[in-house]
């Protein structure tokens, strides 16, 4: 595909690196050095220049273009780039990143022609919303197409050490994946649990719910009392989301008094703000942060957001989450027993990722710190594959599941398709490719 990227930040940098891969991409930024940096290791055509500017797009005229992609810090000029985009060139697709929550309320986008957009801060927040529905949980993905969930746990009771996979799995629910030891591992059934495994479960969410209070028990029953470090925009967002519930204790901790301020005023009786410098321990016993079911950090900076997290754990916090901003350290929170939550630039990444290879009938998600990708697969009434049969692909890093009427069927043999049946295919990041091709050439 001929792909074109406003904004060669931290997202556009990323989206260069990965979709250069597979696609012809063309970048734009006004920074000459940094594009200049990222043509010394990607593939790509860099253009110097104002995305704001109708004559940045002068070079770029007479060609079609499959998709283009607005990724800048600011909303402002990821609409108007947008809207210069639709006007002076030919995109099929349109693809935007908004950080103001309002956006994804309003039809705005769609008037503007822009096919996806992509919401990091309410995304982001609605993901550790998910948290409280299963306190127990590392993190839970929902999906088009089916009610089924992709939901993360620690193994941690000593009953469970040295079963095997299948002795966990039944008809509602498979184990699609296990983190061990910074490793990710696609289990066929015969492999045995060890202490500290974080286990990747696929199916019926209420039997994963009940499993789950089992094999880790040191979590929370419930989670009523919530704090959050940092009032910055995710933060706040965060805490917008959690008062929508009605019935949490929220205190959101920040130290720019302005912030706090602005923060007070948006929450008002919905969240406790606490304007603190976070002198050491002190907040933790002076404003009973230690008696927070959950604890969650929300600064730009990772270092920051473990450093707070371990605090929360020496002080007895059950459950502590990060944002992570960094992909580089993604491995070392999840070995310090911290819950991991995608930050808005991380997020929008993937998004934009799984938007580009998903499809009406495909969802792509990638899981597991990107080490791991699920597609989901719904058959339609109209679909071509009613009374095919489907063959699984010979591939020990790929794994298929079919969910039929809520229940998921043994594939021991060639299996006929039908109406409304669900295929699940989970892959490694070493066998996403043919994973795609087997997926979409059904």
């Amino acid at each position: 595909m001929q792909i074109i990227i406003a904004g060669a930040g931290r997202v556009g940098h990323l989206l260069a690196q990965t979709l250069s891969a597979k696609h012809d991409v063309t970048i734009i930024d006004k920074d000459a050095k940094v594009l200049e940096v990222l043509q010394e290791s990607v593939d790509l055509l860099p253009i110097v220049g104002n995305i704001e500017d109708p004559d940045t797009y002068a070079t770029l005229l007479h060609k079609r273009y499959d998709i283009f992609i607005a990724v800048t810090d600011s909303d402002e000029a990821n609409l108007l780039s947008t809207l210069i985009a639709d006007d002076v060139i030919d995109a099929k697709r349109k693809i935007i990143r908004l950080r103001n929550a309002y956006f994804a309320k309003s039809s705005i986008a769609g008037k503007l022609g822009i096919d996806d957009a992509v919401f990091p801060y309410s995304h982001t927040a609605d993901s550790i919303k998910a948290l409280i529905q299963f306190p127990y949980a590392n993190n839970v993905k929902s999906f088009a197409f089916t009610p089924m969930k992709l939901i993360s746990i620690y193994l941690e009771e000593e009953a469970f050490v040295g079963s095997l996979i299948g002795e966990l799995e039944n008809e509602y629910i498979r184990i699609v994946g296990i983190e061990r030891n910074k490793c990710f591992i696609l289990p066929h059934g015969d492999e045995r649990l060890q202490k500290g495994d974080l286990l990747y479960f696929f199916g019926n969410e209420e039997v994963v719910r009940l499993l789950g209070r089992k094999i880790n028990s040191s979590m929370p029953d419930a989670i009523k009392k919530i704090a959050i470090f940092g009032a910055n925009p995710l933060g706040l967002e965060i805490a917008r989301t959690f008062c929508k519930e009605g019935n949490l204790e929220i205190k959101l901790i920040e130290q720019d008094s302005d912030r706090a301020l602005h923060a007070a005023e948006i929450l008002q009786d919905g969240a406790r703000v606490i304007n603190s410098r976070y002198i050491e321990h002190t907040i933790f016993e002076e404003e009973l942060i230690s008696e927070a079911d959950m604890v969650i950090s929300t600064h730009t900076k990772d270092e920051l957001n473990i450093i707070q997290s371990l605090e929360a754990q020496e002080w007895g916090v059950p459950k502590t989450v990060a944002i992570n901003n960094k992909r580089e350290y993604y491995d070392l929170m999840h070995k310090l027993g911290i819950v991991v939550a995608r930050g808005p630039k991380m997020h929008t990444f993937y998004a934009i990722i799984e938007k580009i290879s998903s499809s009406s009938v495909i969802v792509e998600r990638h899981y597991c710190g990107g080490n791991a990708t699920l597609y989901v697969r719904k058959i339609f009434p109209n679909s071509h594959l009613i009374g095919k049969k489907m063959k699984l692909p010979k591939h020990k890093e790929i794994t298929v599941v079919l969910e039929r009427e809520g229940v998921f069927v043994a594939l021991d043999a060639p299996i006929t398709l039908q109406e409304n049946d669900l295929i699940a295919l989970f892959s490694t990041q070493h066998a996403e490719e043919k994973a795609q091709q087997w997926i979409y050439s059904l």
